[in-house]
C-alpha cells in the first residue's frame, strides 16, 4: 500500500506544477473537447461546459487534447483528424513528442493512450482532485508520457461456497503507460516504452488470502480483475516501434498479450463492463503474461488488421521472467480482424478469427477462437458481442471449450426518458458456457453455465459505480450444482 500511495503522490506532484488555465477561457469563443462514450464513440463537448481546471493549459493548447481510447475498436475519425492536424506542425525528428505518433486506428486503441481521463454524460460534473487527476496527465503528455490509471474498490457476497468466507472485499490498481521516446516522421518510424503495473490488496485479512473463484470452485472467475497474487506485479515492460506511418507495429520484451489480442469494446477490461473472466477474455486462448514475448501488428487498411503474438516460458505472476524459464512452454496466437465502419447497415463492428498453437510442458496442440462485436444500428444504443473457442485440453488456458455472448445498452436511462443527463451509462447482460481443460483437480461437472448482468453508472467524469449480479450453475470443481449467486459492487476511479 505504501507503494500505491507513492504513485499517487508522484502524480499529484506533477499536477501541482501545472500553470492554472486562464480564468477567461471558459467565456471565450466556444471550442470543443473530444471525449469517448462507453462504447468508444466520439462525443464533442463545448469547452464552455467543462471546468477550466479540466481543460489543457495555455502552453499545451486545446487542440492537443485527446481522449483515452477504448480498446478493441477503431479510434474515431474525429480523434484521428485532430491528431493529423497536430502532426502537421511536427518536426521531422523529435524526442519525447508531445503529439502522439501516427498509428492506424485499430492499432492505436491498444498502442497509445490519450491525455484526458474524462468521460461524458456524468451524473455530476464534479471531479475530485481535479488538478491531480487531469493536470498531471496534460503535463506528462507534453513529454510523450501518456497513461491510464484505474483504481477499483470491490465488495462481493456469494452463496453456495464450498470453502472459505461468503463475503470478500479488495482494492486493485491497473496502470498502463506508453512513453513515446522518439518520433521520426521523415523516416516513418517511432518508438515507445510500454509498461503495465498492477496491484492488489484485500481490504481485510480474508481478502488477502481468499478469492471468489476458489471459494466457489468455479472454472470462470466472477471477479476477473482479481489476481491471487498480493502486492505489485509487472505484466508488461517492452519496447514498441512503428513503421510505415503506423501501419506496422512491433512490440518486444515482457508482454501481456491480453493488452493486444482478444479485445472487444463491449467486454474487455472488467472495469466498467462485464467482470466475469470469461467475458473479459477467452479462457481457451493461451494469452501469455509476464513472459518474454513478441507481438507483430499490421493494419494495411482501416477495415483490416492482423496480429501475431509469440511467447515462451511459464513465469508466475509477481516473479521475474527468467525464473525457471523453459522452452517447454510456448504459444503462437494469431488474430485476423475485419473492422467495417458499417456492416450491412447496422453500423460499426469487428469480426476476429483467432487460431493458435501452443505447448504447456506436454504435447503441442492447436486451437481456434472467434470474437465478434457489432452495433445494432447506426444510431442504436445496443451492441452485441460474442466469443467462442475450442482448443487442445493440454494447452488451453482454463477451458478446452467456451462460449460467451451478450448485449450492452448505452445510456439506458436517457433512452428511457428518465434521466437525460446520464448519456454514458452502460447496461449489460451476458451468458457463458465452459468445459474445463486438462486438470489435476476433481471435476464434478463438465459443463459450467453462467449469467451476468451489470449497470455502470457514470457518477462523475472520472468515476463509475457498478453493481453486478452473477449466477453460476454446475461449477466445475464444486460437487454442489448450485446455482451459486455472486452479488458485487465496484467503484472505478479512472485517472
Amino acid at each position: 500500500m505504501n507503494r500505491i500511495i507513492l504513485i499517487i503522490q508522484t502524480l499529484a506532484a506533477s499536477a501541482l506544477i501545472v500553470p492554472a488555465a486562464d480564468l477567461n477561457q471558459s467565456n471565450s469563443v466556444p471550442d470543443t473537447m473530444i471525449l469517448l462514450d462507453s462504447l468508444g464513440r466520439a462525443v464533442q463537448v463545448s469547452t464552455n461546459e467543462v471546468s477550466f481546471k479540466l481543460q489543457p493549459p495555455t502552453e499545451i493548447g486545446r487542440k492537443h487534447q485527446t481522449p483515452d481510447p477504448i480498446e478493441g475498436i477503431n479510434v474515431p475519425d474525429e480523434v484521428e483528424q485532430r491528431l493529423k492536424e497536430n502532426r502537421a506542425d511536427q518536426k521531422p525528428f523529435q524526442f519525447f513528442p508531445g503529439i502522439r505518433p501516427q498509428l492506424m486506428p485499430y492499432l492505436a486503441s491498444f498502442d497509445e493512450r490519450g491525455n484526458s481521463a474524462l468521460r461524458p454524460g456524468a451524473l455530476t460534473p464534479f471531479v475530485p482532485l481535479e488538478q491531480i487527476v487531469q493536470g498531471g496527465k496534460y503535463r506528462l503528455s507534453a513529454y510523450g508520457l501518456r497513461y491510464s490509471l484505474v483504481q477499483t474498490l470491490t465488495y462481493l457476497t456469494m452463496t453456495d461456497v464450498q470453502k472459505g468466507e461468503n463475503s470478500l472485499s479488495y482494492y486493485t490498481l491497473d496502470l498502463k503507460t506508453k512513453w513515446a521516446v522518439f518520433d521520426a516522421i521523415g523516416a516513418d518510424t517511432a518508438g515507445w516504452v510500454t509498461a503495465q503495473v498492477e496491484a492488489k490488496t484485500g481490504l481485510d485479512p480474508v481478502g488477502n488470502t481468499q478469492d471468489a473463484k476458489s471459494n466457489l470452485g468455479s472454472l470462470t472467475d466472477p471477479t476477473g480483475i482479481w489476481s491471487s497474487v498480493q502486492g505489485f506485479r509487472l505484466p508488461e515492460l517492452a519496447w514498441q516501434e512503428s513503421f510505415r506511418h503506423g501501419e506496422i507495429v512491433v512490440v518486444a520484451g515482457i508482454i501481456s498479450q491480453r493488452n493486444y489480442l482478444d479485445g472487444n469494446v463491449a467486454a474487455h477490461t472488467g472495469r466498467g463492463e462485464f467482470i466475469n473472466s470469461a467475458l473479459i477474455h477467452s479462457q481457451v486462448m493461451p494469452l501469455s503474461q509476464y513472459n518474454p514475448a513478441l507481438n507483430l501488428q499490421w493494419q494495411p487498411l482501416d477495415e483490416f488488421y492482423a496480429m501475431l503474438g509469440a511467447s515462451a516460458g511459464n513465469t508466475p505472476a509477481g516473479q521475474v521472467a527468467w525464473n525457471d524459464f523453459s522452452w517447454k512452454y510456448w504459444s503462437l496466437v494469431g488474430e485476423f480482424g475485419y473492422a467495417p465502419k458499417d456492416f450491412l447497415g447496422l453500423g460499426g463492428g469487428v469480426y476476429r478469427f483467432q487460431p493458435f498453437i501452443a505447448r504447456a510442458g506436454g504435447p503441442t496442440q492447436p486451437g481456434v477462437c472467434f470474437n465478434f462485436q457489432q452495433f445494432l444500428g447506426p444510431r442504436s444504443p445496443f451492441a452485441w458481442f460474442g466469443r467462442v473457442g475450442f482448443g487442445g485440453s493440454k494447452v488451453s488456458a482454463d477451458a478446452s471449450a467456451q462460449a460467451g455472448t451478450g448485449f450492452a445498452m448505452h445510456a439506458p436511462l436517457k433512452h428511457a426518458g428518465l434521466v437525460e443527463k446520464l448519456s454514458n451509462d452502460l447496461l449489460g447482460i451476458g451468458f457463458i458456457w465452459s468445459q474445463p481443460s486438462s486438470t489435476t483437480k476433481t471435476v464434478y461437472h463438465e459443463n459450467e453455465l453462467g449469467l451476468e448482468t451489470f449497470y455502470a453508472l457514470q457518477l462523475t467524469p472520472t468515476i463509475k459505480l457498478q453493481p453486478d449480479l452473477q449466477i453460476i450453475w454446475d461449477p466445475v470443481f464444486n460437487r454442489d450444482s448450485g446455482p451459486a449467486t455472486v452479488a458485487q459492487v465496484q467503484l472505478n476511479l479512472a485517472w
